[in-house]
Formats: C-alpha cells, structure tokens, sequence
C-alpha cells in the first residue's frame, strides 16, 4: 500500500507495526479474512424487506415517475436523518489551477495531469487535489469515458508517479515504506492503493484520483474539525454529520471541476470505490444524476449489504470503529437493526435505472456478499419500473453480471484489489461505457473499438 523509499524507523519490528497500522486502517474486517465463505442461500435477516415501490413514511405505493421523483427525496432525507447525516449542499469545486505532470505517462499510454479545486473562499477555504490521466487519442471529437475514483493513500501512490504532490496537509496518507508495502499488497491485492494504469488508458478510459481525506479526515478525533469547517460553506440544514457523505459530496466536487473539459465524456463519468469509498460511491449516486454509473466493491455495511443482516459487520462494530463515518443516530441502532426505517435497498434504488456494479469476494464475509445480492435483489423493482433490466442474474454464483444494469459479481479471495477485480470493472465498463477512440494497443480483455 506504500511507494518506494527508506523503511520508517528501521528493522523489521518498525516494518511490522506499519504493516499492522495499514491493515487496521483498511478495517477491522481483516482479522476475519479467509475464516468463513459467504452463503448462497437466499434466506436471511431481515425476512421481509419494505418494497421499494410500496408504501413509504406517509407516502403511498408508487404509480407513476412523479411518485418516484417524491419517493428519491423522501428516502434521501430518510438515509440523511437515520444513517449518514445531511449531505452538504450549496457548496461547487472550482478549479483554481491544472498542471500537465507526464505528457509520457504509463509507458506512453497517456497524459498525467494534477488539478487543484477549492471548496468556499478565503483563507477557511478548502481545497483538494485530483490527479487526471487522459489516455492517448483523446480530444474534444472523442472524449473519454471517465473512472472517477477515491483512493486510501494519496494520489502520489494511487498513480505510482513521485511527480504527483503528497497529500495536504495534515491529510495523512500510508507513508513510504516497501516491505510493508510489499506485505499489504500480498494480503490486499496488487491493486489495493494502484490501479492498472495502462490497461486502463489502453482501453480508451481516463481515470481521475482523489484522496478525499484532504477534504475531511478519516479520522474520528480530527474528522469533527473537518466537517465543522465544511459546514461554514454548506447550505444551512445540510452541515455534515459524518465523513461518509462528505466524501460522497467530494465525488461530485470532483465533477464540478471536471466537466468543463472537452476531453472527458460527461455522459460516460463512473463513481468508483473500494470498502469504505465504495460506501461513498454509492451515496454520491443516489444524490448526483451526473454520476453516471458506479462500481462499489466489496462495499459492506452501510453500503451495499442490509443492515439487519445477520452476517458480516454489525451496526455496532461499525460506530464503534468508526464513529465519524455515520450520523451519531445510527449507532442508537445497534441491536435494533430492524427497526431502521431505511434498508441499503433502498440505497441502491435511488441509482436506478443507471448501470450499478457490485463487486464482491467469497471469503469477504466482513462485507456481506450474501446481504448485497439480496438488497441488489430487492432494489431490482425500482429498475424495472424505469424501463431498464436490472439484476438477472439468479444467485451469488450466477457469473453473467454483463447482461443487466445491476451486476453482481463475485470471485474467490478476501477483501482487497486483485487483477481479477479490475478486469471484471472493464469488462462491465465495455459493456455500459465503452470507450470510442481508437488504440494501436489495447489492453488485456480490450477490444478495438
């Protein structure tokens, strides 16, 4: 999860506290890795899911797509009071400055760019990062589809490139250390802080990283600073309870100061996001219509999976380990969960009918694959009701997730990033989201356009 450089603090001792600080940092889940395999049975708490075309609050069951406009603001003001806190409006990411880092990028697949954007002005300004790479072809005739992502150390890492700027500020970041790197990409995957740069801009995507801790800290003693200091910009009523949708609201920052540029595809822009930051993906999707599709892997609780699931993470081992995520009302649930009055179906309804891709691990039980296949199933009404073909897909081992616009997908492993991840992420962004311009070379799985 590191970049290159001298081991901090020495020894093997020095290397074994920063590979167990990485590993704790990407969730506690990672003591369960490998213990148990998901179940395929499509049974389980809760045993009855509220429709999500039925009856709501003081709402009736939806008729008609005016029924539904309502129903999306009801369920977004339910999630906001019950789970995530209010998600900040009024507040727009303005590019402030765009610098051209490798114009030889990933073996001469692209262009590396770095921008800067700022949330609200003066000196209690906020301002971010994100590194952009085009790839070779691109221009304002063909566009390229864009992979909006958020990553867990810093952009530097994320584009394995030292000319990328180190996190602001007190932002933190994985450090530099390669024998815990080298560790944590054993147990995490290749691709757990990198992605496969030049497969990705041979097969005609460009890909944009944000580190959206420079916004607000993943952190529950410094978060509340954080969020207190966005609040100042936000629409009174929307000031930010929890980190989540603070980084949820980043995505759509991040476009703010993306869509301007005749080189990326704005109808083709697909929220990307690991654990955590799938959880975030989610949420900016379910409130930003630009967003045109995500990929949420190995989302787990408070994302993809049902909250009143008996496996995986609990509501309280959540709040506990990470307080600063969620509204303070969520953890009152704990114990409770049935009594929520939203479900993560619900969630993932307010996607529809955009193209959702849900990535999961057999041996990801901390995640809940089986809870995000029933939710996924549950959700599927509201796609149907739009007009488009959601989840066909019969059970967890069902492999065809290409045909319709929910894709489940599942493969062997734990949790983290592997090759086998990111090839299934392109092949449903060829399905979806393909790419026009033209490679001399594409990359694995790809194929000329």
């Amino acid at each position: 999860m590191v970049s290159s450089g001298k081991i901090a603090g020495g020894g093997g001792l020095g290397a074994l506290v920063v590979v167990l600080v990485a590993i704790m940092a990407l969730g506690p889940g990672c003591t369960q890795l490998g213990l148990k395999t998901a179940s395929r049975s499509l049974e389980g708490a809760p045993q009855d899911l509220q429709p999500v075309l039925g009856s709501f609050g003081n709402d009736g069951p939806i008729v008609d797509v005016v029924d539904w406009a309502e129903r999306r603001e009801t369920l977004q003001q339910a999630f906001a009071q019950n789970l995530y806190g209010p998600y900040p409006e009024g507040v727009e990411g303005v590019l402030i400055s765009r610098e051209v880092l490798d114009t030889d990028f990933a073996k001469g697949a692209g262009q590396l760019e770095e921008l800067t954007v700022r949330l609200g002005e003066g000196a209690e300004a906020v301002r971010f990062r994100i590194a952009l790479a085009l790839p070779d072809g691109v221009g304002a005739e063909t566009p390229a589809p864009l992979i909006l992502a958020e990553n867990f150390c810093g952009n530097r890492l994320a584009m394995d490139r030292d000319v990328v700027s180190p996190p602001l500020g007190d932002a933190g970041g994985c450090g530099d250390n390669p024998v815990a790197g080298m560790l944590v990409k054993l147990i995490f995957g290749k691709h757990i802080a990198t992605p496969p740069l030049e497969n990705i801009l041979k097969r005609g995507y460009a890909i944009a990283e944000v580190f959206p801790s420079e916004v607000a800290p993943d952190n529950k003693s410094r978060a509340p600073a954080a969020l207190e200091r966005l609040g100042h910009w936000t629409t009174p009523g929307t000031e930010p309870e929890g980190v989540l949708a603070v980084w949820a609201a980043t995505f759509g920052w991040a476009i703010d100061a993306l869509e301007d540029d005749p080189r990326i595809d704005t109808g083709k822009i697909v929220a990307w996001g690991h654990s955590r930051h799938a959880k975030s993906a989610l949420l900016a999707a379910a409130h930003d219509g630009r967003i045109a599709g995500v990929i949420a892997h190995q989302s787990g609780t408070g994302g993809a999976t049902l909250s009143a699931s008996e496996n995986g993470e609990s509501i309280k081992q959540i709040t506990g380990a990470y307080p600063h995520w969620f509204s303070p009302i969520y953890a009152e649930y704990a114990g409770r969960e049935t009594e929520l009055p939203v479900e993560q179906h619900q969630l993932l309804a307010l996607i529809a009918p955009r193209p959702l891709f849900l990535g999961n691990g057999w041996k990801d039980v901390w995640s809940d694959p089986n809870g995000s296949f029933r939710a996924a199933r549950a959700a599927d009404p509201a796609w149907t009701f739009l007009g488009a073909e959601g989840l066909t897909q019969t059970g967890l081992a069902d492999p065809d997730y290409l045909t319709g616009k929910i894709a489940f997908q599942i493969r062997s492993g734990a949790h983290g990033v592997r090759e086998a991840d990111w090839r299934a992420f392109l092949n449903w962004m060829d399905r979806w989201f393909p790419s026009t311009i033209e490679t001399s070379s594409m990359g694995e799985g790809g194929q000329q356009q």
